[in-house]
């Protein structure tokens, strides 16, 4: 019998662990180099040395997910404007932890910081591909809205949800 992989998130702060940062930075740039990503993040680099920033609180957050101690995925949120709107960022987990529910994980964590951080919705954005991860969002409740920055691109698809605060249950 199999025992299943035991999962942990550890949240970026700005005194994190060199190892924690370096982790977070690797999966990040990882997530930068999926093909889904060419032509709708322009600033991969920067943003990956820039981190922890802006996934810090008051405005954000940033979680590295661990199976069995191995780095596995990674997933933000920051404040958009007005303020009590966040965006869910960067969500990804490596294709070998994939059908262990870490994305579910980090959605339903990330939901919870950002009830915690005083958010009241929550949206994202995703690739008109990506369709494991619209079932998940939808899954979550997320539904279908117009884009909401000038900058995303047309065959964008963008989600929101209400968050409760029984979501930081």
């Amino acid at each position: 019998m199999s025992v299943a992989p035991a999962l942990r998130l550890e949240r970026l702060s700005a005194g994190s662990e060199a190892a924690l940062l370096a982790h977070a930075r690797t999966l990040m740039a990882e997530y930068g180099a999926m093909p889904h990503i060419d032509g709708r993040w322009m600033t991969v680099a920067q943003d990956v040395a820039r981190l922890p920033v802006p996934f810090l609180p008051p405005t954000g957050c940033f979680l590295v997910a661990f199976l069995d101690d191995e780095p596995v995925g990674c997933g933000g949120v920051i404040a958009l404007d007005p303020p009590a709107i966040c965006e869910l960022k960067r969500v990804y987990v490596r294709p070998a932890a994939r059908g262990h529910h870490v994305g579910a994980e980090l959605t339903q964590a990330l939901m919870r910081e950002a009830v915690a951080l005083g958010f009241t919705t929550m949206r994202l954005d995703t690739a008109p591909e990506l369709l494991a991860a619209q079932r998940m969002y939808e899954g979550f409740g997320f539904h279908r809205i117009p884009r909401y920055k000038p900058d995303q691109i047309p065959d964008t698809f963008c989600y929101e949800r209400a968050l409760d605060p029984a979501d930081h249950a």
